[in-house]
């Protein structure tokens, strides 16, 4: 009689005498994190308090009693401990892509001609020369003994800028377009030309040297490859969906898995770049295309929120 294997479990479901979290803890802490959240959002209604500062002050109060007391929270710590040690990289592909793609895709394009020279100077000598001042201030404070490579490096992946709080606030207290427009547009284009900042030096820190040339060329591949791939990917999807007939599943579920797509096949160019360019690709396009059909629908149902 042939010796029967012990089958393993496909994962490990919780410990019925306490023993490690449990999955379910992952999601009572989503669950008090919402309940957090949408509480500090009606208590502070009608103040000047944004309610991401109070999020920020409850998950360090929460954060330290987990950590820094014998006792901790029990369930909803084990969840925190669980969110706490999840790999980061699997956070920006699920969330990122289709962040970026809403976000770009809410951006009028006419506001964005109008914008887009103060756009340029803040994404581009902008963001380098926060990237100067930065390194210098990490090289000159910090006491680690980096060299410049490596202090520019830093600099470059701080210095691009994360405007959501903003832009929420400014859309509360009614302000202009433009603004908003300038603001969310830059941060779009700050991001990638941090990424390329950050990718030049990343790669002098690992030893390689670059000349005048090289940096143009990895530049160019780095910004126009993106551009191009962006578009290719909008011109695509656009006219799949100009063959759809009010089909919303289709048409939602086709503007989303481009995003991804587009995300995902730019491992070498710039990942940022790809689901904005055809995020605003397809917003400059879905007039025409609704123009050809004028009873699908599209232009209305383009307009659905992606996150």
């Amino acid at each position: 009689m042939a010796a029967s294997a012990e089958v393993p479990a496909p994962y490990d479901a919780g410990k019925a005498d306490g023993e490690g979290p449990s999955p379910d803890d992952a999601v009572i802490f989503v669950g008090i994190s919402l309940l957090l959240g949408i509480g500090s959002r009606h208590l502070l209604r009608g103040t000047r308090v944004p309610y991401t500062v109070a999020l920020l002050i409850l998950g360090i109060v929460l954060g330290s009693i987990e950590y820094g007391t014998s006792s901790g929270l029990g369930k909803l710590g084990a969840g925190i401990r669980l969110w706490a040690n999840i790999n980061p990289n699997l956070l920006l592909s699920v969330f990122l892509p289709a962040l970026l793609f809403e976000s770009s895709f809410s951006l009028e394009v006419h506001q964005i001609k109008r914008c887009m020279v103060q756009m340029l100077l803040l994404a581009g000598p902008g963001v380098l020369i926060s990237t100067f001042f930065l390194g210098v201030a990490v090289k000159i404070t910090f006491p680690y003994g980096w060299d410049w490579k490596t202090s520019l490096l830093l600099g470059g992946l701080l210095s691009a800028t994360d405007p959501v709080a903003v832009v929420a606030l400014l859309k509360e207290l009614g302000a202009s377009k433009k603004l908003n427009t300038i603001i969310e547009g830059e941060s779009l284009m700050n991001d990638g030309t941090a990424i390329v900042v950050f990718q030049l030096f990343y790669q002098m820190v690992l030893g390689r040297s670059f000349n005048v040339g090289d940096i143009i060329k990895f530049l160019s591949q780095v910004a126009l490859g993106a551009a191009a791939m962006g578009i290719a990917f909008g011109i695509v999807s656009v006219l799949w969906l100009g063959f759809i007939f009010n089909d919303t599943v289709i048409e939602i579920t086709l503007t989303l898995a481009v995003s991804y797509i587009a995300f995902f096949t730019s491992s070498d160019l710039d990942w940022l770049e790809h689901a904005a360019k055809a995020a605003v690709l397809k917003n400059k396009m879905k007039r025409m295309i609704a123009a050809l059909r004028p009873y699908t629908g599209l232009r209305k149902k383009l307009q659905w929120p992606v996150a």
